[in-house]
């Protein structure tokens, strides 16, 4: 009789912990109901493996976008506090690899915070990841790069014509257009007829300080990119001209001949490198070997 009592007994506070447990412990009422009548029949052990397979299930769901904040404001709140090894340089395509995907997401969001501009490529490789949730930030961040670049460009476009004249600002709507062409966000015919745009910056600037050697050398730039290698080799020849003792201007000339194939020109050139007594730093050295062959 005593251990029938003892029975019951067990029986009932089985049932209560099981009953606790599906009305406290279980955010998914739907999921647990086809656990339990694992847990019921099972004393004790039941909800031991009730337990491990909720926490397995919680390691593998995805986690909802607007509770992401609240996982990266506690985790990456360490990062200036015990945290350094988050500061030092890893390769994203190494991160993304791993099979955490809490880990993943923390350095991602570490990287938003911290500047989405500078991790711009990492954000593109990021782009192709398994991972929905990177995918998804690691796209809305790359729209929302291209969005400020346009307000920036299209604000410095408006200053630009206002007071086409005022050499700050043509050099600050030359700093938007080159920094949104250098990201590599662009569609071709976008990119296209933003080079052009700064081709015609840049040919206006020179009108108003036609000795400003950073925009020499960015022009010849962007006219072997447009494959106006006659425009290029004219701008090229003018540096040789105006600072014939500076590596820039010879090293780009030998550029455009590369760009162009034009090897009499090349030769040329080569020939009166020999010549002209020029600063060569060693990297200018060695490139100007390399480009004259």
């Amino acid at each position: 009789m005593a251990t029938i009592v003892v029975l019951l007994i067990v029986c009932f506070l089985h049932l209560a912990a099981c009953a606790l447990w599906f009305l406290l412990a279980v955010p998914d009422k739907r999921g647990a109901v086809v656990m339990l009548p694992l847990v019921i029949c099972i004393p004790v052990f039941g909800l031991l493996i009730a337990r491990i397979s909720a926490r397995k299930i919680d390691e593998t769901r995805e986690t909802p976008i607007s509770k992401l904040y609240k996982i990266v404001e506690r985790d990456i709140a360490s990062v200036n506090t015990g945290r350094p090894e988050l500061d030092t340089v890893v390769p994203f395509d190494e991160v993304l690899l791993m099979s955490n995907d809490r880990t993943r997401r923390e350095v991602m969001m570490h990287m938003l915070r911290r500047d989405p501009f500078s991790y711009l490529e990492m954000l593109k490789t990021a782009k192709s990841s398994s991972d929905v949730e990177i995918t998804h930030y690691a796209t809305t961040t790359i729209m929302e790069i291209q969005r400020d670049l346009d307000i920036a460009m299209q604000k410095a476009e408006e200053a630009y014509n206002k007071t086409p004249d005022d050499l700050d600002a043509a050099n600050r709507f030359i700093s938007a257009l080159t920094s949104y062409i250098d990201t590599g966000l662009l569609l071709e015919n976008r990119m296209i007829q933003l080079q052009e745009q700064l081709s015609q910056v840049l040919e206006h600037k020179l009108t108003i300080f036609p000795n400003s050697r950073s925009a020499h050398l960015l022009l010849v730039e962007n006219e072997i990119k447009l494959a106006r290698y006659a425009r290029a080799g004219e701008v090229a020849g003018q540096m040789c001209e105006r600072w014939p003792f500076e590596e820039d201007s010879w090293i780009k000339s030998l550029h455009v001949c590369m760009a162009s194939g034009n090897n009499t020109e090349k030769t040329r050139i080569a020939e009166q490198i020999k010549i002209v007594p020029i600063n060569w730093s060693r990297s200018g050295r060695e490139e100007a070997d390399f480009l004259c062959g």
